[in-house]
């Protein structure tokens, strides 16, 4: 569905007419004491009138050129039927809206719309070139084997009933979405199934150590980005450093870059939805055939080849148990070995968000206590949902505190190399640049001494190391920490100040092995608000680079953090994902090929837009289009098999989507919707800044005790991988068992505050407000 081509060819902006007439000569003047008539009595603040290739309006108010060349448009559409382009693009743009059908009849009354029927035809007619785009994609995958991969994932939607009658009550509809992405950048023959095959059969992965797990992790390079990572954070919020910028993004580029993926749009297809539920082992079966089949691509096709088959962890799991079912059939696409399960990186990131809250909650809010719960409650977030975890609320906590800690670190640093310390009425964010000013004690500081701070900052928070040396265990090194400190902590005034109250919920089922925030006595006289908050800027820091190198496409970066995961999910309690990694593990290191290792990491994300830092995880991108096909779910008759949500919608939601985005920009107005208004966080900074420094909680404090301590995760997985785990994990996979011992647990896309927005990077800075352009 190429909208944007479609509309390009539109006058419908001042680009054809003389900017001194469209300013000027086109517009009637106000009388005096009257409202300009353009604008509504309002003002309007200027905006883009067309943007990627089109001139720039800068008119704050209507253009008259557009409504001129519109009604034009809309008069040739009453004179000759078939002048219809301007009222089909009206009617479909009506249509991924939701629009009412009455108001889309009288736009049709009036000529601006074709009627609804004439959109849903219009609809089948793009669905049947989609089709035949679809069809040509599948038709030399047996002399070239694929030049694609399959992704897909459960939808959900809840039918209300008006009335509950016997048999007759609200119904939660289940079916499966599902995409095709084409392939880039795969090296010839990479996707021969024999050689993966050959290895699989030969148990090649039972030879994997703890100690070569271990050894592959690049601790240079985490130590690199991590320096990297804070040198961002203060360019942010210090303007005099922005000097810097480009040096500081050099290293991500240039220094620390791994894998960096090809600048480029990402070629996206989207199939007909069904009413299969993929969810389980059969249905997942029926999925499968049901792809096959609608890309024509006959069996004999794929003797020789594999196709990458993606999704979250149940789509993986239940597509592993098919390969295992099937393994005694007599033929190779009978045996699915025709398949290759790779999982996605959006659910196991938002796992590891999970996780940290995990890890780091602590019921206690006492006069003392510190921690992720207080510094929350001290910004007034205190309704957030630690166990339910949504993806956006938690994302931004971490992202907040994080920040004030790595700022704050900074004072402390500054203090320290100027023997300077601002008042403590003056708040961080106004501190901060005061040491950086052309006037002040730092101003001559260059990019090699910042770096030096950062790379400080990060040996005295960020490593397992300094969450050892703030046990006590190890003597506190003054080259790294500075002089200790010691003093009277000045009590906090706090509303939050007595335990939050216990309520009885029903028990639900949790893994075999949790870790949480636990007591423990301070045997050692060290600072154990230091240890775990050492802790948790160490696992936020991973999780924050996870989602810095997925938006600016750097799959190896992704990976060298997917490394320590392999461990930390272990020691986090999430075996589930443990395992997953530890699959993922052996694919890399016994059983793909160098061929195919480049072709899955090559692909291993999406680009709809083609933007720099705008690149996102595939599982990410299905729900986004799930996101579509249930807000165009819009009648009780309809079914995922039906023809309107299978064919009309379904295969037609990457152009839907992008039809939704760039419609309005043409007669200049904003793209309300496809941005959350990005909120501001100096205060919250601030807050914490001040509750940081008041307390002294970055700086080493021996015997100050608290009610719990946070442990290291890492040192945790590695000793469980140590002690049988990874043993049992070889012996079940290799003995043909399924790789994880517990069922994942279904995530349904259904529930409110799902994401449909990825994170995006900008000139170093992370954002979560843009929605994801469908291709």
């Amino acid at each position: 569905m190429e909208t944007a081509s479609i509309a390009a060819q539109l006058p419908f902006s001042s680009v054809n007419v003389p900017s001194s007439q469209a300013d000027h000569s086109c517009r009637s003047e106000p009388r005096e004491g009257e409202p300009d008539a353009g604008s509504d009595g309002e003002e309007e603040e200027p905006v883009e009138l067309l943007q990627e290739g089109f001139l720039t309006s800068k008119l704050g108010r209507r253009d008259p050129w557009q409504a001129v060349t519109a009604s034009i448009l809309v008069l040739l559409f009453f004179r000759y039927r078939f002048a219809m382009l301007f009222p089909m693009l009206i009617g479909l743009f009506a249509f991924t809206c939701n629009a009412n059908r009455e108001l889309v009849s009288l736009l049709c009354r009036l000529g601006w719309s074709v009627g609804y029927t004439t959109t849903l035809a219009n609809l089948h007619v793009l669905a049947a070139d989609s089709e035949l785009r679809l069809k040509l994609l599948g038709a030399f995958t047996d002399a070239l084997g694929p030049q694609f991969l399959f992704l897909f994932d459960n939808v959900n939607k809840m039918q209300r009933a008006w009335q509950h009658t016997l048999g007759h009550k609200d119904e939660l509809k289940s079916g499966t979405a599902a995409t095709v992405i084409e392939l880039e950048d795969v090296p010839p023959g990479a996707l021969l199934s024999e050689p993966f095959a050959q290895k699989i059969a030969d148990k090649a992965r039972s030879k994997l150590t703890v100690k070569q797990l271990s050894d592959d992790i690049d601790w240079p390079h985490v130590r690199g980005v991590g320096a990297a990572t804070i040198l961002r954070i203060w360019l942010k919020y210090v303007p005099s450093l922005s000097p810097h910028r480009a040096a500081v993004e050099e290293l991500f580029a240039v220094k620390h870059s791994k894998h960096r993926l090809r600048l480029q749009k990402s070629k996206i297809h989207t199939l007909r939805a069904t009413n299969i539920d993929e969810s389980t082992t059969v249905g997942a079966a029926s999925v499968l055939r049901n792809l096959l089949a609608q890309l024509f691509i006959a069996p004999a096709s794929l003797i020789n080849w594999m196709i990458m088959l993606c999704g979250d962890q149940l789509t993986i799991d239940r597509i592993r148990k098919i390969i295992r079912y099937t393994f005694k059939c007599d033929t190779p696409h009978e045996q699915h070995k025709w398949a290759l399960p790779i999982i996605q990186l959006w659910h196991m990131k938002w796992a590891w968000q999970k996780a940290i809250f995990r890890l780091h909650w602590h019921p206690d809010l006492a006069k003392g206590t510190f921690g992720l719960h207080h510094d929350i409650v001290l910004i007034e977030r205190e309704k957030f949902n630690h166990e339910k975890c949504d993806f956006y609320p938690a994302h931004h906590i971490l992202e907040d505190r994080f920040e004030s800690l790595v700022l704050d670190a900074l004072r402390l640093l500054c203090e320290q190399h100027t023997d300077l310390v601002t008042p403590s009425n003056i708040m961080l964010l106004d501190a901060l640049p005061m040491y950086f000013a052309s006037d002040g004690p730092l101003s001559s500081c260059t990019f090699e001494q910042l770096h030096e701070f950062a790379v400080t900052v990060y040996d005295r928070y960020m490593c397992a190391a300094a969450a050892d040396d703030a046990s006590g265990h190890l003597t506190q090194r003054s080259s790294i920490y500075g002089e200790p400190w010691s003093g009277e902590v000045v009590p906090e005034e706090t509303k939050s100040a007595t335990p939050a109250p216990i309520r009885l919920a029903k028990k639900k089922k949790r893994s075999r092995t949790t870790a949480a925030a636990q007591p423990a006595r301070n045997f050692s006289n060290g600072d154990q608000a230091l240890v775990t908050l050492c802790n948790f800027m160490r696992v936020t820091l991973w999780y924050m680079e996870l989602c810095a190198s997925i938006a600016e496409g750097d799959i190896g970066r992704s990976f060298e953090i997917i490394k320590l995961l392999r461990f930390s999910f272990w020691g986090a309690g999430s075996t589930n994902y443990g395992n997953e990694l530890l699959e993922l593990a052996c694919n890399f290191l016994y059983e793909f090929s160098d061929d195919l290792k480049t072709a899955v990491l090559n692909n291993y994300l999406a680009n709809p837009s083609g933007r720099i830092g705008h690149w996102l995880e595939l599982d990410l991108l299905q729900e986004h289009f799930n996101f579509w096909i249930k807000r165009l779910f819009n009648a009780k008759s309809h079914d995922f098999d039906g023809q309107h949500l299978s064919e009309a919608v379904g295969l037609n939601i990457a152009g839907i989507s992008k039809l939704r985005e760039t419609f309005p920009g043409l007669f200049g107005l904003k793209r309300n919707g496809q941005r959350h208004t990005d909120a501001s966080t100096v205060h919250d900074i601030n807050q914490l800044g001040n509750h940081f420094r008041k307390n002294h909680v970055l700086e080493y404090e021996g015997g100050r005790n608290q009610p719990y301590v946070v442990p290291n995760e890492w040192g945790l997985g590695y000793a469980k991988l140590l002690n049988g785990q990874l043993k049992t994990f070889l012996d079940r996979t290799t003995g043909g068992q399924s790789v994880s011992a517990d069922e994942p647990e279904p995530v349904l896309s259904a529930e409110p505050g799902f994401p449909a927005a990825p994170v995006t990077v900008s000139e170093g800075i992370l954002d979560v407000g843009e929605f994801i352009t469908g291709g």
